[in-house]
Order: C-alpha cells, then sequence, then structure tokens
C-alpha cells in the first residue's frame, strides 16, 4: 500500500476495534477501524504504534482512515520489510506427522498393551493446543504470554503433534527460527525413539 500520510495510534479500544489516529502535521485526530488494517497482520494495534495510512475520499469531513499499515509489524505472508514469508510444509503433511506417532501409539498398544506412550501424546496434546491458544490470544490483546519453555516442555511429553497441529491452525509461533529449531529437535528427537522400538522389535522378531 503506497500510504500518503503518517501518525502515531494514541488511543486504541482493542474490545470494540477502533481507535484515533494522531497525525504528524498535528491535524484533527483520525478515525480508525480495525477493518481498515491489512489483513493478516501477525499482532493487534497498540497505542504508540506509528501509522501509515490513507484518509477516506468519501467523506473528508469525518477524518476517517480507509487503509492502513503498522511500521515495523509484517502480515503471514509478509515479513515486516515486505519479503514474502518463508515456504511452509503443505498442512496435510503436517497433519500426517501429527498421526504418526498416535497411530504407532496404538501398535505399541496392540504388541505389548503399554498405553502409556498413548495416553501422553493425546492428553499432552490436547493441553499444548489449549496453551497455544491462549498465548496466541494473548499476543493478540498483549496481556501476559505463556513461556517458551512451557511450551517445549509439554512438547518434549508428547504434546508436539498437538503443538504442530496448532501452529498449523492458529499461525502461531510459525515464524520465530529459534523457537522452531527447539520444535524440530524435539520431533526429531522422538522420531529417533520410535525408530530405535521399531528396530528394536524388528530384530527381537527376526529371531
Amino acid at each position: 500500500m503506497s500510504a500518503s500520510d503518517k501518525g502515531k495510534l494514541v488511543l486504541w479500544r482493542d474490545d470494540k476495534g477502533f481507535g484515533f489516529v494522531r497525525p504528524e502535521t498535528g491535524e484533527k485526530d483520525f478515525f480508525i477501524h480495525i477493518s481498515a488494517f491489512k489483513k493478516g497482520m501477525i499482532r493487534r494495534p497498540q497505542v504508540g504504534d506509528i501509522i501509515h495510512f490513507q484518509a477516506s475520499p468519501d467523506a473528508p469531513e469525518q477524518r476517517r482512515i480507509a487503509h492502513a499499515e503498522i511500521e515495523g509489524v509484517g502480515s503471514d505472508q509478509t515479513d515486516a520489510g515486505g519479503r514474502k514469508s518463508e515456504a511452509r510444509l503443505h498442512p496435510i503433511f503436517l497433519k500426517t506427522l501429527a498421526a504418526l506417532p498416535i497411530l504407532l501409539s496404538f501398535h505399541l498398544v496392540w504388541t505389548t498393551a503399554n498405553p502409556i506412550p498413548l495416553v501422553s501424546y493425546v492428553f499432552m496434546s490436547v493441553l499444548t493446543v489449549l496453551y497455544y491458544g491462549v498465548d496466541k490470544k494473548h499476543a493478540l490483546i498483549d496481556r501476559w504470554r505463556v513461556p517458551e519453555v512451557y511450551l517445549h516442555c509439554f512438547e518434549m511429553m508428547g504434546g508436539w503433534p498437538g503443538a504442530l497441529l496448532a501452529q498449523t491452525e492458529f499461525h502461531h509461533k510459525t515464524r520465530k527460527s529459534h523457537y522452531q529449531h527447539i520444535f524440530w529437535g524435539i520431533v526429531i528427537l522422538h522420531g529417533l525413539g520410535w525408530l530405535l522400538f521399531l528396530y528394536a522389535e524388528f530384530l527381537l522378531n527376526s529371531n
């Protein structure tokens, strides 16, 4: 968007979805509604944000903003510099990957009558999805966040399939490279554990 004006967000009612922008020129404040912002922003507007905007040409006397962007805040499609975000894995592949440990856990119950991995994956995945949802909501309204170390602990204890689904559905934590490195390290660690189990099972059955 080629915004023609710039100002600061001096008032924002997030519960109502509107606020006021004070232009750099010192003129009277402009009214802005949440619908004026670019779709897919990675967070909600906050007081103090620098806003690039275009005033509505239909009713200039109302001083209403028609289109706006927050300076330095990208979207799910573009980063803060306007570049395209990294390509994501296909959702079907991610959902299939998330289902694998559940299926393997059913296999473990069938062959060894051990329900612990199945219970752990299901329970921790549900808990992880809930915490991801809370963290996403709090990120949008600038409230207390769930510490990332908590989420990683849940993932390590079997909640990583739920985390993978939550990242896909909520578009949350997908742009933080440090977080993703740790997350995929946990996934690989669990995968290696299952490979060792299957290899041991194969050796046992072949004897």
